[in-house]
């Protein structure tokens, strides 16, 4: 099959997208940068950003003029990244100099600075409670280590809560933090490195997943994931771990499609279905809200028969209880583990839609008046708004196939992101690496213009020398952005309620048909 040209626009897209990340990095790089947080003591920039910084001219701007050119560059930057996925949705790039670009981008931001998020110093200090401390970090928050180097820098949020990632990401940061255990940069860069190959193994994971599920769309699906600015700069930028859970669930849906090609071979006692519970429940245990495409998979798995439908689920759920007992045999602390993981659910902010109306809820609650009032509503307008998408969620299991899985998982994703009170812009990763996989544009769309959005937020990171900039900032993503995605929201509630999961099944599904016809 001869290689689709590429256009001298995508071309040019792509040359500004390495070119923009590139200057991501530089702008990181200068004093007083709006990009990156507080380091902890005796870390800073890498030298080359610096002097990039200095050669470019950052170094005499001050921090409003560095983040006007820092949210000018991400315009550019997601402007480009929407053509380069628009050239490659209608055939005319192709997938060679996307996958270059990509890697490129990637390198440059792993090898950059930390940029706008302290989550890796939490992720440090886990590992190392565990790991240097000897302590559990599922009951011991960081803020029990007040001598160790990343405490300082952690996040006030994360200061005195537990764990709140599971024993699969909790296990390796603690074997970073052992092997880097004298060098605060080292770990800080080894965690960029972990989250950069999550990126690429999901790009190249999002390329096989719908290669088998949506054939024609490959290119597009490397496009959304390793060149979409929020992924990039944010997500990987800032050394998330979302980045493994959502590669793993790309695995468990690559996996599903070699089981579905080959025709179901042994129905569901087949090695390979077991083996997409264990992918998906290894993904859980890095971040355990990403539940609902192991709830799918299960339920799928078992058909109309209610009898049927019991030995199945509860085969893989032994496989999920033995799996969740196994990595976390290591934190023996009883039902205090698990309990530390239920912390996450009770954040609220940033760009979220439910978070903008708990927020009008409190203050409500607040005028009312009592003294449990205004967290009674915030909590009852959150709870309306995860029982939509548990509603949602029955729905689809009520007709739920294995050969519908891509884009009951690619929609359940989205509105999860959707739904929950807290939406920074890593939380992108849990739904764009699907995006090509959903059956109706509008949705795709939805995806794609969610992200667009939210790679716009976080500028600055820090309060730094301006803090009325910062608190400007946090007024435009709390109402205005926020505001934006309430109404992202409603849209996909209605498309997703309307969508008929299967109708159009793909090549997986095809090709399943096709074997069962033969035999």
């Amino acid at each position: 099959m001869a290689r689709p040209p590429t256009t001298a626009k995508a071309r040019l897209a792509l040359f500004v997208l390495v070119a923009g990340f590139v200057a991501i990095d530089a702008i990181g790089g200068a004093p007083d940068s709006p990009l990156v947080p507080v380091f902890p003591r005796g870390v800073g920039a890498p030298v080359w950003t610096r002097r990039l910084a200095g050669w470019i001219g950052l170094d005499r701007l001050d921090r409003l003029g560095l983040t006007i050119v820092s949210i000018v560059l991400l315009v550019i930057l997601v402007a480009a990244s929407l053509l380069v996925v628009r050239e490659a949705w209608l055939g005319r790039v192709g997938l060679q100099p996307v996958a270059v670009a990509a890697g490129v981008a990637l390198t440059a931001i792993v090898a950059g600075p930390l940029l706008l998020s302290r989550d890796v110093y939490s992720y440090a200090a886990y590992g190392r409670a565990f790991a240097l401390h000897g302590a559990n970090p599922y009951t011991v928050a960081p803020a029990a280590f007040p001598g160790d180097p990343f405490t300082p820098a952690v996040s006030r949020q994360y200061l005195t809560t537990p764990s709140v990632y599971g024993p699969a990401f909790v296990l390796p940061a603690a074997a970073i933090a052992r092997a880097f255990a004298g060098s605060v940069r080292g770990t800080i860069l080894a965690f960029k490195i972990l989250s950069g190959l999550g990126l690429a193994a999901a790009a190249a994971l999002a390329w096989a997943a719908t290669k088998a599920f949506r054939p024609g769309r490959e290119v597009a699906a490397v496009a959304i994931v390793g060149l979409n600015p929020v992924l990039v700069i944010h997500t990987v930028g800032g050394g998330h771990n979302d980045t493994l859970a959502v590669a793993l669930l790309l695995l468990g849906l690559v996996v599903a499609g070699w089981w579905l090609k080959a025709g179901r071979p042994g129905s569901n006692l087949s090695p390979l279905p077991f083996l997409v519970t264990a992918i998906l429940t290894l993904a859980v245990l890095v971040k355990v809200v990403l539940v609902p495409p192991l709830v799918i998979w299960v339920w799928s798995l078992g058909g109309r028969d209610r009898g049927a439908r019991t030995r199945t689920v509860g085969l893989h759920a032994t496989v999920v209880a033995a799996l969740t007992a196994i990595l976390l045999a290591p934190f023996s602390s009883g039902g205090a583990s698990l309990a530390s993981l239920r912390s996450l659910s009770a954040l609220e902010g940033w760009a979220s839609g439910p978070g903008l109306m708990v927020r009008g809820a409190r203050a409500l609650g607040r005028s009312i008046g009592g003294l449990h009032t205004p967290g009674a509503l915030g909590k009852a307008t959150a709870a309306v708004f995860l029982g939509m998408f548990a509603v949602l969620l029955l729905q689809w299991l009520a007709r739920a196939r294995p050969e519908a899985s891509a884009p009951m998982w690619a929609t359940a994703l989205l509105l999860l992101a959707l739904s929950v009170p807290y939406l920074p812009p890593w939380y992108a990763a849990w739904f764009l690496p699907f995006a090509a996989l959903l059956e109706d544009g509008l949705l795709c769309g939805a995806a794609l213009g969610t992200a667009a959005l939210l790679a716009l937020t976080g500028v600055p990171a820090e309060p730094g020398s301006d803090p009325a900039l910062w608190r400007d900032m946090l007024t435009g993503v709390h109402f205005g952005a926020a505001a934006v995605m309430l109404a992202i929201f409603c849209f996909v509630v209605v498309r997703a309620a309307r969508a008929d999961h299967g109708s159009s099944t793909g090549g997986a599904t095809t090709t399943s048909r096709s074997a069962k016809a033969r035999a």
